[in-house]
């Protein structure tokens, strides 16, 4: 599935007023800045991220740029409760949001597809909460499973 996501809405309002950064927008991972509440993860090569640190490096595949971006299309389509969001022209970049079980509390995942060569590529990912100060693991919990299944 895909929609446009372009905001999330009464969840955002209330991310808002209870004091989640507005940070829902695509993501530039050459000036992003993390989070100061501990409520997102990230998922960065080694100098991509310039300014922030991330929580564990990606492995390197040995995929092109394209089948990278392919696969892990599949690894998010086939988590429940996620939707692929609309994100225009740029084939390196991927959205996707998840939605929690109980609340459908909405946690945006940014993806930048980072070519390596012909036959090896990586990623960039940033997970974070609309709603909330503390994700409880969830968005780096979500990372290392993307991560390890599209390792498979």
């Amino acid at each position: 599935m895909t929609g446009s996501g372009s905001d999330f809405g009464v969840w955002q309002a209330i991310g808002l007023a209870t004091g989640t950064r507005d940070d829902l927008r695509p993501v530039d991972f050459a000036t992003l800045e993390r989070r100061e509440t501990p409520n997102d993860a990230l998922v960065c090569p080694r100098n991509f991220c310039p300014r922030a640190t991330a929580d564990f490096e990606p492995p390197v595949f040995s995929l092109s740029a394209a089948n990278l971006r392919e696969r892990l299309r599949a690894v998010a389509r086939a988590e429940a409760r996620t939707l692929e969001l609309s994100g225009g022209a740029d084939a390196a970049r991927l959205r996707f949001v998840q939605r929690s079980n109980l609340m459908r509390y909405p946690d945006v995942v940014d993806v930048a597809i980072v070519p390596l060569g012909e036959s090896a590529s990586t990623l960039a990912l940033w997970s974070r909460g609309a709603v909330g100060r503390r994700d409880f693991g969830v968005n780096r919990a979500r990372l290392e499973r993307w991560l390890a299944a599209a390792s498979r």
